[in-house]
This record gives C-alpha cells, structure tokens and sequence, in this order.
C-alpha cells in the first residue's frame, strides 16, 4: 500500500538576516496595516451604500470577527518557527493535504484578489484622468494598474519596498483626514435606510459583513513573513491584534464620514466615493483629483507589495513539493518571474470574464469572490488553532477555555462569511478550490513516479 504522503526532501533556505536587520514592533505593524489597507476601503462606501445605517452593526461584527481571526493568528505564530502563515498552520496541524489546499486558496485569493484592487483603482485613475466609466476604460485602465507593479517587481525587492512603504503613509494620512473632517461635517440624513435585499436586515446584513470584510483581508501578512521579524513570538502577535484593532477604527471612521458627506443614492452610483466626498469636504474638482491621486498609488503600493508575497509563496510551495516545481522558476536574481507572471495573465482573465457593467457592479463581484477564497484559507488555520487549544503537544486532552472559545468564535465568524459571500461568490469560488484537488492529484502523481 502506497504512503498517504510524500515527504519532499529538506528545503536549501537561505539564512534568516542578522537580528539588527529585522522588522522591529513599529516596522511590523507597518507591514500588517499596509497589507490590510489597499484599494478594498476606497471603494467600500459605494458597494455598502445601500444598507445605510446597517453598515455600522456590520462594522462592530467584522471587526469583532477579524480581532478573533487575528487572535488565533496570534497563538498560531507563538506555536511555530516556520514561517509561510497559512500554508503552514494547515499542514502542521492537518497534514500536507490541508497544507496544499491552503497553499492553493492563498494563490487563488491573490490573483482574484489583485483583479478586485486594480478594478478599485481604475474608477479613481478614470476620476483622476477625466476618463469615462465605460467597460472598455475601466478594462483598460484596471490592466495598467495590474500590469506596472508587476513589472516593478521583475526589477528588484528594493524598489517593492519603497513603494509599499511610502504608499502605506500617504494612504493612512489621506483616510485619516477624510474622517476627521466628515465626521465634523456629518449629515445624518445622507447615510438613509436599508434598500438592498429589498430592505430585510436579516438577510443584508450578513451580506453586508462580506463586502466590508474583503477591506479587512491581509492580517496574516507579518505570519507569512516571521523569518524577517526580531522576537517574532513577541512582536508579530502584537503588530497582528493591533493592526486590525487600529485598521477597524479607522475605516468605520472613514466610511461613516463619506457615508454622511454624499447622498445615499449619489453615493451609490459612484466608482470614486472618496474622491466625491473629498470634492464635497474641501470644495473644488483639486480635493477630488487629489484623494483619486492617492486612491491609485494606494492601489499600485498594495498591488506591489501582494505580487510579492504571492509570487514568493507560490515559489516556495514549489520548493517544497506542495506546487509543480516548474511554479518555482527563478531568473538569476532570485525573482519568481513566472508565478509574478501567471497571477498578472489569470488577474486580466478574471477581470474580462466579469466584465458586465459598471466599474462598482464589478468590484462588488470581484471582492465577494475574492472573500470566499480567503476565508476558506482562515478557517483552515482557525481550525488548526481551535485543534491546538483543544490539546497539547502529546494529543492528550487539556482546554484551553479561552483559546478555545476565541478559536471557536473565529471559526463560526469565517465560517459565516463564507456563505454570506453570495450564491454566485461561493459557485465559482468553490470550483476554483476544487480544482485544487486535481492540482494536488497530480503533484501526487508526480512524486511518487520519482
């Protein structure tokens, strides 16, 4: 009888850098807010437009369900030095099959993902630019966002990392003074009442949370990373917790106050909804051009950052025999050319194929799309958490009440969301996973020919 598993050969890593070359607390938070904040938040307030003053009981629940998301991330990085985040928890906890399928989410959310933040930033370009809001200026447009930080990617780690870093600033400080000054100028009137799902809050709301969670994925970002961070047991649960917990108050802040500054039905019939509110806020088409000016680079800094990791997580499930080893192909400087190249083509397929309307009709699809796959990778690792609460290291039963009832919480939480994706989110993004299992088949077959 043939072993379940394969076991693939110890990976060739190179070492981790010396310890003064770490991300220190401060830099780590950077890098969990920066993955967090993209393109999601700029045009959340139109998606949400329609459920009104719901979105706020929305915003309490997803917040409340990511702060129990990030916590059991939290345990997940104390138990283990390996970094690769998802990917890892799933195959230390469930075996390599649960660490494929992770594996497998994690590079489907990142193209599908990537598709949603270029489809953001191109209603904000076509403000910037005074281009129309047609199909064919929101393709081509949503392309060039795509394509740029791809190519910044093939130059070099050096130039990714100046982008995201100054990006993550100018975006923070722009969402921040939108909210300061809406809210002092709030208009009550303006946020109106639940009109989707023909007004039934039992069934907006759970839609709601969905569309707002997509502005939340990316916590685990520091996870997949904790070779690169000083006292990661320390450091990455902190910057993790915090990052979410701060990222909450600022976009229910920021929502609020483009939801009180434009008209409900104005607000949502627009592809640029920060841009409008900022038009209205400061007076004049400048404040407008400027907030869609921050919009895009936002949008390429994140999209920089993203191709990154994602690309580098393909590679290295390639390295350890979980992906096809041709997913792994490096040019001489150590850059995953293919993987950055094949999420760019799969990202424009994506886009194409849903491309039926207006810029907004298509965010709100790409996004819930691209919800229900990540939430399929975090109830994985919730899942592997909840497991490790529930015992110790030697199987033997010992609960952990609280870890296991924030565990527990988490798990319901993303659970819930997957379904609350939508029919259509959870038709093709179920297909999408289960493609996986015929990827998974093969590298199988592979590796046991060898």
């Amino acid at each position: 009888m043939v072993n379940a598993t394969v076991t693939p050969p110890p990976a060739e890593t190179a070492p981790p850098p010396p310890s003064d070359h770490r991300l220190g607390l401060p830099s780590t938070v950077a890098l969990v807010v920066g993955g967090i904040v993209g393109t999601g938040i700029f045009g959340i307030p139109a998606a949400v437009a329609s459920y009104g003053w719901l979105t706020v009981p929305a915003f309490v629940i997803v917040g409340a369900g990511s702060i129990a998301i990030a916590l059991a991330f939290a345990q997940l990085v104390r138990r283990t030095d390996r970094s690769g985040g998802p990917y890892r928890y799933a195959d230390d906890a469930f075996g390599p099959f649960a660490g494929f399928l992770a594996a497998w989410t994690y590079w489907i959310q990142g193209w599908t993902g990537h598709a949603t933040i270029s489809v953001a930033g191109a209603g904000y370009l076509a403000t910037l630019i005074g281009a129309g809001d047609g199909k064919g200026t929101t393709l081509a447009l949503a392309s060039i966002i795509l394509v740029l930080p791809v190519l910044n990617n093939l130059i070099g780690t050096r130039s990714v990392g100046a982008a995201v870093l100054s990006t993550t600033i100018i975006k923070i400080a722009a969402l921040a003074l939108v909210a300061v000054v809406g809210l002092l100028t709030f208009d009550s009137g303006n946020v109106g009442h639940v009109t989707a799902h023909g007004g039934s809050v039992a069934h907006a709301l759970p839609a709601c949370c969905a569309l707002l969670l997509f502005s939340f994925l990316g916590m685990e970002g520091a996870a997949v990373a904790t070779d690169r961070v000083r006292a990661p047991h320390k450091n990455v649960p902190r910057a993790i917790v915090g990052g979410v917990i701060g990222v909450a108050v600022l976009y229910l802040a920021a929502t609020l106050a483009v939801q009180g500054t434009l008209p409900q039905d104005t607000l949502a019939q627009s592809s640029a909804p920060f841009a409008d509110a900022a038009r209205e806020l400061f007076g004049g088409d400048w404040a407008a051009k400027a907030m869609a000016a921050v919009a895009v680079l936002s949008a390429l800094g994140s999209l920089n950052g993203w191709n990154m990791v994602n690309a580098e997580m393909v590679a290295g499930a390639a390295r350890d025999g979980v992906f096809p080893e041709v997913a792994g192909t490096r040019d001489r400087r150590g850059i995953p050319v293919l993987a950055l190249i094949v999420n760019a083509a799969l990202a424009i397929v994506l886009i194409v194929a849903n491309a039926a309307g207006d810029a907004l009709s298509l965010f709100t699809t790409l996004a819930l799309l691209s919800t229900f796959v990540y939430v399929f990778g975090y109830v994985l690792s919730v899942a592997a958490e909840l497991l490790h609460a529930l015992t110790d290291d030697t199987g033997t039963a010992r609960i952990s009440r609280p870890r296991v009832a924030t565990a527990f919480i988490a798990l319901a939480f993303a659970i819930w969301m997957a379904g609350a994706a939508g029919p259509s989110a959870v038709r093709a993004g179920t297909v999408l996973v289960l493609l996986g299992v015929v990827a998974y088949v093969l590298t199988r077959w592979r590796a046991l020919r060898r």
